[in-house]
């Protein structure tokens, strides 16, 4: 089969010109073939093997066949991230015309280095820009000492990254297990994962959920014990600890929110900065439901602004929160919070298209800094920077891949790693629940869509260690509902059908989600690879383990509770979302912790309880690689109020912490 002469046909096999969005379009068929020829070549391989044992025609009456939901799904995927299929379908990005705005402040772009305006020396690196990385530059500047930060990624305008539904941020292989051998994988593969690189890092386009951690989520090996293969423990802090920094947290970055039962969460020092958002429609439903059953609810807290705070706008209620840049600014992320106060001191350079090959040591075996690698129009480069200090946030796979990659004659297994402890403990965070199909429309498809929460199951359920907040799901956008309706059978994946059912049902659905908390296993790991290197010349990180047999009662507890709430709120039909590790491989999701976790024993941790890697003071870890356990709800403001907690002590108490100090705001 040749790919360009016969594309068009098969695409239109899919997807048949007629009255609504066909895969006959042009821009279409552009998009079909970069995907094909440059984002994932290997595919044109797989549609040529599809094409020996088929027609075109035949596509539509082989919907089992594993290849052909694979090419109908692509080309669907394709069709519906088109302008006028949004139109046809009734989407929109927003209500109304957003007004002009950025989430990218000047400052911070003004504060970028090209490799050649690199320093030899800085007081300080960090490794990586998302939550934890930057509170470590602000902190740091902001007590004086100048900062190189160096992100893998670039800093795409805020329009690459509120608008193209079909590609990800994510951009970089890593290595699996295979059946025989390790394989690559990339964005695509669900056993990647879900890490976005870029100024900013993950929280330029994360969902911005903003839960604090329950106290027992600090005590889960002195709540439920310690279940057999797990290697479950609990913190060597306690959320008592940690309070006056969430509350620290609220603050610096804005969060819309309102308490909860006081049973289901600790005490708060200070309430919400910002009420929460709007109530959106279907979360009307979803109350009268939740009452029916006796369950309480809340508002989702969000690091999003329902009001304008501190230079910021506003939420403007559009239909793409998770996976995209807000377009007017309102939803808090490093860029626009910690790295533009870093900025604004002068001490911060932020260095993109960059990566850690190691961290530099010298005969000693004490860190000097690190040898950085770059691409850019020229090539690949390479420097050496010297330091006092290393803070490290590159998250879990990364920040592990750092210190395993790190060897001396002392700790020829990595830096940290004298007990083989470095790259143990992977942790996701795995989202299950269910779709709703209500017999009218449910949504109007306004923003965020995440607006109600139960978290009556964090805890206290019979036979299940920990449990987890269910809420509801973000607006789909045409390309994620039609990949759920698809896995949930709700949707064909060719015909002529398949868009106008798709129009149906997009303001009829409704997901309900549960963040299910993990037990961690020392199988589940990090590793890299002795063989495979990247275009870095970087050994390429390699995942390995799976779930505890103790995941799956969770997940099922919470699938159960998801389905009986969307059943009582009047859904017609209910199916359960099927989100799995893929294959039976690694833990993966957007939410990776453990791999650097915290301790009081070096012996069976890898940094101390304010971040220092055991046996060099000054190299400290704040991204989620430190967490124990990683909760039952998204772990984002428990890193960034982490963070906070390391840098006071790496920085000294300078400020106060309890919210209300006028320094701060």
């Amino acid at each position: 089969m040749t790919v360009d002469a016969d594309l068009a046909r098969w695409a239109s096999a899919v997807l048949p010109a007629g009255a609504w969005p066909s895969a006959d379009a042009q821009e279409v068929q552009r998009r079909l073939r970069m995907v094909l020829d440059h984002d994932h070549p290997h595919w044109a391989e797989r549609l040529g093997r599809l094409a020996q044992r088929m027609s075109p025609e035949e596509l539509v009456t082989h919907g089992d066949d594993r290849d052909v939901r694979w090419f109908a799904g692509l080309v669907g995927q394709v069709t519906v991230t088109q302008p006028s299929a949004w139109r046809a379908l009734g989407w929109a990005p927003a209500a109304t015309a957003m007004p002009e705005g950025s989430d990218m402040p000047d400052e911070v772009l003004a504060a970028v280095v090209t490799r050649r305006e690199l320093q030899v020396r800085y007081d300080a690196i960090v490794v990586g820009s998302g939550a934890g990385g930057g509170v470590a530059a602000q902190e740091l500047t902001e007590a004086g000492r100048s900062v190189l930060v160096i992100e893998r990624g670039g800093a795409p305008p805020t329009g690459e990254l509120a608008r193209d539904h079909l590609r990800s941020p994510s951009t970089h292989a890593r290595v699996v297990p295979g059946d025989d051998v390790e394989d690559t994988v990339g964005p695509a593969d669900p056993r990647w994962g879900a890490s976005a690189f870029g100024l900013g890092g993950g929280t330029r386009v994360y969902g911005a959920q903003a839960w604090r951690f329950a106290p027992q989520d600090f005590r889960m090996a002195s709540t439920y014990g310690a279940p057999a293969g797990s290697g479950l423990a609990d913190w060597p802090v306690s959320y008592e600890d940690m309070e006056p920094y969430y509350a620290h947290a609220e603050f610096e970055w804005g969060v819309s929110g309102a308490p909860g039962p006081r049973d289901t969460e600790g005490h708060r020092s200070v309430p919400y900065p910002l009420p929460p958002l709007p109530r959106t429609r279907p979360a009307a439903t979803l109350v009268a439901g939740a009452d029916a059953l006796g369950w309480r609810t809340l508002p989702v807290p969000m690091l999003v602004n329902s009001e304008p705070y501190r230079g910021r706008a506003a939420c403007v209620r559009c239909s793409q929160c998770l996976g995209f840049a807000c377009p007017v600014g309102a939803k808090a992320g490093s860029q626009n919070t910690t790295l533009w106060r870093a900025a604004r001191t002068g001490l911060a350079s932020f260095v993109l298209g960059a990566r850690v090959a190691e961290l530099t040591t010298n005969a000693a075996g004490e860190v000097t800094g690190a040898l950085v690698r770059g691409i850019d129009a020229d090539g690949l480069w390479e420097r050496r920077i010297d330091a006092d200090e290393v803070v490290i946030a590159a998250g879990a796979v990364e920040s592990a891949r750092i210190l395993l990659t790190t060897r001396t004659a002392a700790e020829p297994s990595g830096l940290g790693n004298r007990h083989d402890q470095v790259g143990r403990y992977l942790q996701g965070q795995a989202q299950v629940g269910a779709i709703g199909v209500f017999e009218d429309a449910i949504s109007d498809l306004l923003g965020p869509g995440a607006g109600i929460a139960t978290a009556d199951f964090r805890h206290d359920n019979p036979g299940v260690v920990g449990g987890g907040v269910l809420t509801n799901d973000y607006v789909p956008t045409p390309a994620s509902a039609l990949r759920q309706l698809q896995r949930a059978e709700l949707l064909p994946y060719a015909g002529p059908d398949l868009m106008p059912r798709l129009a149906r049902l997009l303001p009829r659905m409704q997901r309900i989600v549960g963040t299910a908390h993990e037990v961690p296993s020392a199988e589940a790991r990090v590793t890299v690879s002795a063989d495979r290197t990247d275009a870095w010349g970087i050994a390429e990180p390699v995942l390995a383990g799976g779930l505890h047999p103790e995941d799956e009662r969770t997940r099922a507890f919470l699938v159960e509770r998801a389905r009986t709430w969307l059943t009582e709120a009047g859904a017609a039909h209910v199916v359960t979302v099927d989100t799995g590790t893929g294959s039976g491989g690694p833990v993966v999701s957007r939410f990776q912790a453990g791999t650097a976790r915290m301790g009081l024993d070096p012996g069976t941790s890898v940094v101390d309880p304010v971040g220092r890697v055991w046996g060099h003071d000054n190299v400290r870890v704040v991204d989620a690689a430190t967490h124990v356990s990683n909760g039952g709800a998204s772990p984002v403001l428990t890193t960034i109020a982490n963070a906070y907690r390391v840098m006071a002590d790496m920085v000294g108490a300078s400020k106060d912490h309890d919210g209300f100090d006028e320094a701060i705001f």
